[in-house]
């Protein structure tokens, strides 16, 4: 018998044989080797189902993704072969448990994502840009809509040669002189209550001390909430005279207080307010009707009964300016009170037009 060490085929030459890559001589040589001893044809059948293992496990994966290398396999492979011990079989003995390959590890099947089906409409890009400018456009309309601004109707009360008296909506009475305006609006507002003078009025507020009532008169600004005083603001200077209660007058940031009997008076040309050192009573005469004069010098009294009366009076000469008048005028028109003036100081009365003169000589 010949020696097996001999005969005995290499691994290499298994492979081929296995993979279907042997010629003639090589396959008839492996036949001879297979037929010498049944230990050989054991050797043979672990080998080749060690071989068809590995077949199947590069199989399970996909070619297209994963390349396989059938040299690095058959290394691999060759190694593991070696490495087993050579079992003696006996011929009643049973065959030896194949062997198991590693075991394989798989990922975990990834659930698909629940997607929620929309109208073909809805996926164009057209239709989507629509739908949002629809959105936008209502919520738009929505906000201007609680937003916008009612316009506030305005009244105003004008007067020329007469005086008038107005109720306000809140109850306060406005009572206006000559040559003025006020406006104010049909309705108060809900925190406020804002009103414009020019000219000259007498305010008698009714309280409210939730809504504040202001009079924006010229650049000043005179706050009240509940009071009676009188505003003159025929020119950029405004005067104040306060009867009762309390109200604050203001011109940028320049802020005084009045109480009762006291005034004060914003000059526009040096931009400040005065308060004057005492209570001229007949600041409100062309409210009251009433006219005191208590030793008043000619020149004052004769600008009083120009801003009262809206006249137009001088004095022809200076040295009459000084002379005192003690008299006291109640619902009197402008010609009764030239002419008791003038007869107490024996003063001419001049006329021209609307224009009135007191002609005099010096008072003793």
């Amino acid at each position: 018998m010949p020696d097996q060490s001999e005969n005995r085929i290499d691994d290499d030459l298994l492979g081929k044989f296995l993979a279907g890559e042997t010629d003639a001589a090589e396959s008839e040589r492996v036949q001879q080797w297979l037929n010498q001893e049944n230990s050989e044809r054991q050797e043979f059948d672990r080998f080749e189902l060690i071989w068809n293992k590995a077949g199947t496990l590069g199989q399970k994966s996909d070619p297209a993704s994963i390349p396989v290398n059938t040299d690095a396999a058959w290394q691999k492979m060759r190694g593991k072969m070696r490495s087993q011990p050579v079992i003696d079989v006996k011929p009643d003995a049973p065959k030896p448990l194949p062997v198991e390959p590693d075991p394989v590890i798989k990922p975990l099947p990834v659930q698909p994502v629940r997607t929620i089906q929309r109208p073909g409409w809805y996926k164009s890009p057209v239709w989507a840009v629509a739908a949002m400018a629809v959105l936008l456009s209502g919520l738009l309309w929505f906000f201007l809509k609680e937003t916008e601004t009612v316009p506030v109707t305005e009244v105003a009360a004008v007067t020329k040669e007469q005086k008038l008296e107005k109720i306000l909506p809140d109850g306060s009475r406005v009572f206006l002189n000559q040559n003025s305006k006020l406006t104010y609006p049909e309705a108060f507002a809900a925190d406020s209550r804002e009103v414009e003078l020019t000219g000259e009025a007498f305010f008698d507020v009714k309280p409210d001390p939730t809504k504040p009532f202001r009079i924006r008169v010229r650049n000043t600004t005179v706050q009240v909430l509940g009071t009676s005083f009188s505003i003159r603001a025929y020119t950029n200077d405004v005067q104040v005279a306060v009867r009762t209660g309390k109200v604050r007058f203001s011109a940028k940031n320049k802020e005084i207080t009045l109480i009762k009997d006291e005034q004060a008076a914003f000059n526009a040309v040096k931009d400040t307010i005065i308060k004057a050192s005492k209570f001229d009573v007949n600041a409100m005469a062309f409210q009251t009707g009433r006219l005191v004069f208590e030793k008043e010098p000619l020149s004052s009294v004769i600008k009083t009964l120009n801003e009262v009366y809206h006249a137009d009076i001088h004095l022809a000469n200076e040295q009459i300016a000084n002379c005192l008048v003690t008299s006291t005028f109640e619902n009197d028109n402008l010609d009764h009170v030239l002419n008791i003036t003038a007869d107490a100081m024996s003063l001419r009365i001049l006329r021209n037009g609307n224009r009135v003169t007191l002609d005099g000589k010096k008072c003793e």
